[in-house]
């Protein structure tokens, strides 16, 4: 079907949507992952023993990882992977220097939606416990990093507090902290808050029991538009697994309906990415179209990524049909989060045209 006949189908199915109607429940627009691949065989100049992949640049041109690969400072190092496009190869990890790189252990950057400020947890002296945030500038993408910061007795404590991951408006610092006072668990997610990004951080605040647990919750991050967060369930190094998961450790998802709205209660992403083995450091790339996890699956740490699939069949009968199409144009317009599936996979708040090229892409056909 060409582009330029995609009106004149809608038209046609408001049409039929007055004359026709399906009593089948309402089934809310979801998403779901393809099968998961190692890396090794699409990025492989990433080592699966040794790196970890923490975060992109929203232009999708820049992969920071951290890594003990050969050629670093300490333990764990703070490296980058570019490309010159989105539809190019990464070139090989490039480590940031002895500036931010340290002979103790860097980790888990978490860059600015500009790319200019990085955010990272070390274990190096001189910070308020054993692990503190850190944070550094630049002028320009093409500035070297600036000089590194600890974020201060606001953010770090006595114990631990790392993986640090920045929303794309600025205005939201999440990361892990281990036994601060008023926590549920081992490890709480905490998000401190400012009004603008030219405001001090605020206090950090305790995500609460709908998201935390007695067990332990660490590798957070969100997705592009701040309305899904992924965690991880526990320490590797503890046998406290949370319940209803599938392995050593899970990754689990929750939503919020808007930026200023409560997250809801955790949800197992299942055993497509969960496995028997240790699955954790949930990623999403900037498009929105692949999960990135890391996982000792098969006995030996590796990457994966998987597709993110939208949920296309509105009437679930295994086929993307006239009646899908009927039900999309029934809502045109309109904010209906059940057929609201473009820019794929978790829409943009209004029925429209992208919803529509999307449900074209599954014409006919399912998963």
């Amino acid at each position: 079907m060409k582009l330029f006949e995609i009106p004149m189908l809608v038209t046609s199915l408001f049409g039929l949507c007055l004359l026709s109607g399906f009593d089948a429940p309402p089934v809310y627009a979801d998403f779901m992952f393809g099968e998961p691949v190692n890396l090794e065989s699409v990025i492989p100049v990433l080592d699966g023993v040794h790196d970890v992949i923490d975060c992109f640049s929203y232009d999708g041109l820049e992969m920071y990882i951290h890594s003990d690969r050969a050629g670093g400072s300490g333990g764990w190092d703070l490296w980058v992977l570019k490309r010159a496009s989105i539809d190019e190869d990464w070139g090989p990890p490039e480590n940031l220097g002895t500036v931010l790189n340290s002979v103790s252990n860097e980790s888990h950057p978490s860059v600015s939606a500009d790319a200019l400020t990085l955010y990272f947890s070390s274990d190096r002296p001189g910070g308020y416990g054993s692990n503190d945030i850190y944070v550094t500038t630049r002028v320009t993408r093409d500035a070297p990093w600036g000089q590194v910061v600890n974020m201060g007795p606001k953010i770090n404590i006595s114990n631990a507090d790392l993986c640090p991951w920045i929303s794309a408006d600025g205005l939201e610092l999440y990361f892990e902290s281990y036994l601060r006072a008023g926590g549920y668990g081992g490890g709480d997610i905490y998000v401190a808050r400012r009004a603008t990004t030219d405001d001090p951080w605020g206090e950090p605040v305790n995500l609460g029991p709908v998201v935390n647990s007695a067990y332990q919750e660490h590798n957070v991050s969100l997705s592009p538009d701040g309305l899904l967060m992924f965690i991880s369930d526990r320490d590797i190094f503890q046998n406290m697994p949370r319940p209803g998961g599938y392995g050593y450790c899970d990754i689990w998802m929750t939503r919020r309906a808007s930026l200023s709205d409560p997250w809801q209660a955790p949800v197992n992403l299942g055993p497509q990415v969960n496995g028997s083995a240790s699955d954790l450091v949930p990623r999403i790339s900037p498009d929105g179209s692949t999960f990135y996890f890391c996982s000792n699956r098969g006995g030996n740490w590796n990457n994966y990524q998987a597709p993110i699939l939208p949920v296309v069949d509105f009437y679930p009968d295994w086929t993307v049909e006239m009646k899908d199409f009927s039900k999309l144009a029934q809502y045109w317009g309109q904010d209906e989060p059940s057929v609201d599936i473009g820019p794929m996979p978790w829409g943009d708040g209004v029925v429209d045209i992208q919803d529509v090229e999307v449900l074209l892409e599954y014409w006919l056909s399912w998963y």
